[in-house]
C-alpha cells in the first residue's frame, strides 16, 4: 500500500519520470486550449476513478469502531448487521458543501451522528433535508415504522470561522452536547482569487483584523482542536483528528509561518503569514496564503504527536471539485477535478476510517510526528527531480513558487491516470525536518487563541 519506496532502480525511475512528465505536457497542452477541443480529443470520455466502495466504507468503518463500542480486543463481539458508526460522533467543519458535505453524509450514513459545522446557513439547512429525505427513503424501503429519531442524528451548528469568538461558541455548545468526540475533521478553507486580491484588502481581513485565510484555514481549528482536546481524548473508541490538508504546501518552506517580531510592528512576534498589514507581508502573500496554511496544518498535525495525546493525520484530496477556487471557477473544477462524491473523498475517507496499523507514518503518534500524509494520486512520486526544486538554492532564487505552480497544473491532469485507493506519501521535507519551527508556531498559536480557551 505505501508509496515511500519504489522498488524500481534509480535510472530506470528517473527514465520513467521523464516520461510520464513529457506525455502530461503534451496532453496538458492540448486540452487546456479551449473546452471544445478538450472534448474533441476524448477528453470527457476518460472515466474518472470511482473512489473507494460503499462495500469497502462500511468494513473499514466496522473495524475501526467496532460497532457498539465493544472491547477492541474482541473481534467476535462485532455485529456485522448494525450500523458501524452508531453511537459515534464526528465533527466535520466546512459541512455545507464539498468535501464536507460528502464526509457528512458518509458518517451519517453509517449511523454516525454529525455535527456539521458551517458559516453557510442555507447549506447546512440543505444539507439536514438531503439527509432526511434520504433516511426516509431508506426506512421505507426496509418498511420501518419508527419514530423520528431524537435526539437527531444531524446537528447542525453555524460557524463564523473568520471569527475565533464564534468558533469558541461553536466548540462550547458542542462540549454541552456530548461527553466524548470520537472523530474531528478540520475542513473547512478558502484560497485567495489571485485576479481579485491585493495585499492589504478589507476582504482578506478576519474579524480579528489580521489574515482571514490564515485564520479559517488554520488558526480556527486550531482553537477548535485545542476547545474538543478532552472530549476527543474521552473518547471510548479512541479520538481521531484528520486535517484534509494539500500537496500545495510544497510551494512554501515554513519560513513565514515562524513567529518573529518585525522592526516596524507594534512589538508583537507573529507569523508573517498572519500579517494584514502590506508593509509587513511578504511579496508573494496572496498566492503563498493557501500553501503557508495547508503547511501550518500539516505542523500542527505532527504537533499533537507530544502535545494532545490524540492521534492526528493528514490527507490531500488533490484537485477535487469544490468551490474553494470561487464560484466562478467551480464548473471547471467539477469538470476536470475528482468528484466529491468519490475519488475527491477517498483519501479523507482513509485518514478517518484505516487502523493505526494501516496509517502508520502519515499518523502523528509515530516519532516525530510522522514524515507522510494520505494522498490519493501517485502523480508527485513521478515528478522528476523534486530534491532540485526543493533545494534551499531554487527557493532564496524565489523559483520555487512557479515550479510547484506548474507541478500543479501537472497533478490536474496525471490524478486521472495515478489514482490509488490508498495511498502513504512522503510530504515535504520542511514539513517534518524543522522541529524548532513547527514548535514555535504551535507555542505561538497557543497564546493567540488563550482568549477563548
Amino acid at each position: 500500500m505505501s508509496s515511500l519506496t519504489p522498488s524500481t532502480p534509480s535510472s530506470l525511475r528517473l527514465l520513467r519520470q521523464f516520461i510520464f512528465v513529457d506525455l502530461l505536457l503534451l496532453f496538458l497542452i492540448t486540452v487546456t486550449l479551449t473546452t471544445n477541443e478538450a472534448m474533441a480529443f476524448g477528453l470527457s470520455s476518460i472515466p474518472q476513478p470511482t473512489g473507494l466502495s460503499p462495500e469497502l466504507i462500511t468494513s473499514l468503518a466496522r473495524k475501526r469502531y467496532k460497532v457498539n463500542n465493544v472491547d477492541n480486543n474482541d473481534n467476535n463481539n462485532i455485529d456485522d448487521d448494525g450500523p458501524p458508526m452508531h453511537g459515534n460522533v464526528a465533527v466535520i467543519t466546512g459541512a455545507a458543501g464539498g468535501i464536507g458535505r460528502e464526509l457528512s453524509r458518509v458518517v451519517y450514513n453509517l449511523g454516525g451522528t454529525v455535527v456539521a459545522i458551517d458559516r453557510n446557513v442555507a447549506g447546512l439547512d440543505s444539507l439536514v433535508q438531503d439527509l432526511a429525505c434520504n433516511n426516509s427513503d431508506r426506512n421505507s424501503s426496509s418498511n420501518s415504522n419508527e419514530e423520528a429519531e431524537t435526539p437527531p442524528r444531524i446537528i447542525c451548528i453555524p460557524t463564523q470561522h473568520e471569527d475565533l469568538e464564534s468558533v469558541a461558541r461553536s466548540a462550547e455548545e458542542i462540549k454541552s452536547r456530548f461527553d466524548s468526540i470520537d472523530l474531528l475533521v478540520n475542513n473547512a478553507g478558502l484560497t485567495y482569487p489571485l485576479d481579485k486580491c491585493k495585499p492589504g484588502m478589507e476582504r482578506m481581513k478576519a474579524k480579528n483584523g489580521y489574515d482571514l485565510a490564515f485564520t479559517v484555514n488554520y488558526l480556527s481549528h486550531f482553537l477548535l482542536v485545542e476547545k474538543l482536546l478532552p472530549h476527543l481524548q474521552a473518547s471510548p473508541s479512541g479520538g481521531r483528528i484528520v486535517h484534509i490538508t494539500s500537496t500545495y504546501h510544497y510551494k512554501v518552506d515554513g519560513s513565514e509561518l515562524i513567529p518573529r517580531t518585525l522592526s516596524t510592528s507594534d512589538g508583537k512576534a507573529m507569523p508573517m503569514a498572519y500579517q494584514s498589514d502590506p508593509a509587513l507581508m511578504s511579496s508573494k502573500h496572496v498566492e503563498r496564503a493557501y500553501a503557508n496554511t495547508k503547511l501550518a496544518q500539516i505542523w500542527h498535525s505532527r504537533s499533537m504527536s507530544i502535545r494532545g495525546g490524540v492521534p492526528s493525520v493528514c490527507a490531500c484530496p488533490t484537485w477535487a471539485g469544490t468551490g474553494i477556487a470561487g464560484e466562478e471557477k467551480r464548473e471547471f473544477m467539477e469538470r476536470f477535478a475528482f468528484p466529491v462524491a468519490g475519488a475527491g473523498i477517498a483519501s479523507a475517507l482513509n485518514a478517518m476510517f484505516r487502523s493505526d496499523e494501516e496509517l502508520g507514518d502519515a499518523l502523528s503518534t509515530t516519532e516525530n510526528g510522522g514524515q507522510s500524509i494520505v494522498a490519493n494520486s501517485r502523480t508527485v512520486e513521478y515528478l522528476p527531480l523534486k530534491n532540485v526544486w526543493m533545494s534551499d538554492w531554487v527557493t532564496k532564487l524565489g523559483w520555487r513558487d512557479g515550479i510547484v505552480d506548474f507541478a500543479g497544473l501537472i497533478l490536474l491532469y496525471g490524478q486521472w491516470f495515478t489514482f490509488g485507493e490508498f495511498l502513504i506519501q512522503r510530504s515535504s521535507p520542511e514539513s517534518y525536518n524543522n522541529k524548532s519551527g513547527r514548535d514555535a508556531l504551535y507555542e505561538w498559536s497557543l497564546k493567540e487563541v488563550e482568549p477563548w480557551l
